[in-house]
């Protein structure tokens, strides 16, 4: 009797043996193959909307087909964070633009705008890259919504003639009304000098007083911070006062080593990448502002800084950025380096009268 029963224990044993086995690792799917497939989806879902890199994603799809399946799902695609889609000029590739354009005609704005940027002045492709940033533009993306307007201010990638200062000025306020500051910023700019639209030298102050409180705000949101900030603002009437400045105001300066997208930052790494042209070849001058990560698409694209005309800028808001954060100690007028070549040249005269022949 022990003997059989001992036999039917043994018998019972691999077929334990083989269920585990199927539950764990037979078909790669673990749990989540008794799940239903709307949960599984959502679980990817949330990861792809809170990854902090888009190694976060591809691990995730990597634990099992229905994973790497229900990965590519628009839905899934749809919500992707800015940081799961932050591309590296290091590791881009056909596998990683392929990505990004599945993102993006699965309706995710910021891969329109990164891939968009990217095609419009990396790959040098105007027109794929122009569409992106209109896919964005639909999406209510105010980055896009900005860079487009500054496409349209500048005529990049075409020539001078070829600008559109009415849609420009039109694209800044549709950007500032999406709260990008920097737009509203450059549309104050557009009014008081009349670009693209009448000029009201008023309502550009307004618009630019506007901005400066925005910033300031954006800058020190609450607490000690913003009461010591107030505190260096001279308010009132005197036209001096610092939320009255063209550049900004001077109490929300922070260091510029972040970069405000991943688009700017992978043009930056792109074009410290590429040798020049060699001569007779004209050079590719970038933005000044050293995180825009802009370049020229033609000579004298960018407008030049009034006082030194060394420092070039893609916009107002480059320009107040760069001005406040380090270009105001550096800049130095036009006329002071003529007064110091001619007084180099009298000195140089000097020396020479009486000397032997």
């Amino acid at each position: 009797m022990e003997v059989v029963v001992h036999q039917q224990e043994t018998a019972k044993r691999p077929r334990v043996e083989a269920a585990a086995a199927e539950v764990t690792g037979g078909t790669e799917m673990g749990v989540f193959e008794v799940l239903p497939q709307e949960l599984t989806m959502s679980v990817l879902a949330a990861v792809s909307s809170r990854a902090d890199k888009p190694a976060d994603l591809f691990n995730a799809m990597l634990a099992c087909k229905m994973f790497r399946k229900l990965g590519k799902n628009p839905q899934v695609l749809k919500v992707a964070s800015l940081a799961c889609l932050s591309v590296r000029f290091s590791k881009w590739c056909a596998a990683a633009e392929l990505f990004l354009i599945r993102c993006g005609e699965s309706g995710n704005a910021d891969a329109n705008y990164l891939l968009g940027m990217i095609q419009f002045y990396c790959l040098r492709e105007r027109q794929r890259g122009w569409s992106r940033l209109m896919m964005a533009v639909r999406s209510g993306h105010a980055e896009a919504t900005f860079a487009m307007a500054v496409i349209r201010l500048n005529g990049a990638g075409t020539a001078f003639e070829s600008r559109d200062l009415t849609a420009a000025a039109h694209l800044f306020a549709l950007a500032a009304n999406r709260g990008h500051n920097g737009a509203l910023r450059d549309l104050a700019f557009c009014i008081s000098n009349g670009l693209g639209v009448p000029p009201n030298p008023s309502t550009g102050r307004s618009l630019t007083i506007c901005a400066n409180i925005k910033e300031l705000l954006d800058r020190y949101p609450e607490g000690s911070e913003l009461d010591g900030a107030l505190a260096h603002i001279r308010v009132g009437n005197n036209p001096d006062c610092c939320l009255f400045s063209n550049l900004g105001c001077f109490a929300a300066v922070s260091t510029y080593h972040e970069w405000p997208h991943p688009a700017n930052r992978f043009m930056a790494e792109w074009f410290a990448a590429q040798p020049q042209a060699p001569a007779p070849a004209p050079l590719q001058l970038m933005c000044s502002f050293p995180t825009c990560g802009r370049p020229e698409t033609r000579p004298l694209e960018f407008r030049r800084c009034t006082m030194c005309g060394i420092g070039r800028y893609c916009s107002r808001m480059c320009q107040s950025l760069h001005w406040r954060m380090g270009h105001k100690q550096e800049c130095v007028p036009v006329y002071q380096w003529i007064l110091a070549a001619n007084a180099n040249a009298a000195a140089n005269n000097n020396n020479n009268i009486g000397a032997p022949m």
